[in-house]
């Protein structure tokens, strides 16, 4: 089903066929359910500086990580400011036992018209599937219950198998235990996700007609 799928990370534009699709994170905005920290406009210098450093770690922390869970990663070569974050990560995968079963995978929900990029989906000890949501920063900011939602849903569609468990990890140099894990068991966040995503097309097409 991802056959016609492609991806533009300058852009950060799906296309399905050509045609092109809202991600998760462009709906979550749009509708407000998550910060909109794309426009930065508004914000100070110092402010946007920041964010723009934050968003630069977490997009190298997600790309070492999945390298880590490869078996393909040189951690020596790591940015130092980064390193912390994926210390974090390796002690996580560690002391819950997690073993990468899929990474960084596109996924497109056929009759819903939205697409995204999971983080991860691994096996836990008890042979559980688990899907997994990297943060640096607040899930709650983010929207991640119903994120996880839309990429439970969209990765049934396409392979047929479903997750036991949604986590946000947010990862926290410095503490003891440097991650908090939120598990989102709330079979109610799917209708909710359908209805944002309901809300954003009626929302474009009010636009489109105004």
């Amino acid at each position: 089903m991802t056959a016609g799928l492609t991806f533009d990370p300058e852009a950060h534009v799906y296309r399905f066929n050509g045609e092109v699709v809202p991600s998760v994170t462009q709906i979550l905005a749009a509708t407000g359910i998550s910060v909109d920290f794309a426009s930065l406009g508004s914000m100070s210098g110092e402010i946007r500086q920041a964010i723009e450093l934050k968003r630069e770690i977490g997009t190298a922390l997600h790309a070492d990580a999945h390298a880590f869970d490869d078996n393909d990663l040189d951690v020596e070569s790591v940015d130092p400011r980064v390193r912390p974050y994926l210390d974090a990560w390796i002690e996580f995968r560690m002391n819950k036992g997690l073993l990468p079963s899929v990474r960084e995978r596109r996924v497109f929900h056929p009759t819903m018209r939205y697409a995204g990029t999971l983080d991860g989906i691994f096996t836990a000890p008890s042979g559980a599937r688990v899907l997994v949501d990297i943060k640096t920063g607040d899930p709650e900011s983010s929207g991640c219950q119903f994120q996880t939602a839309a990429y439970d849903m969209a990765y049934e569609v396409m392979t047929g198998e479903s997750v036991a468990e949604r986590w946000g990890v947010q990862l926290v140099p410095g503490l003891r235990i440097p991650y908090r894990i939120t598990k989102y068991d709330d079979w109610r966040d799917r209708a909710q996700w359908q209805s944002i995503v309901a809300t954003f097309y009626a929302q474009h097409a009010r636009r489109r007609s105004a």
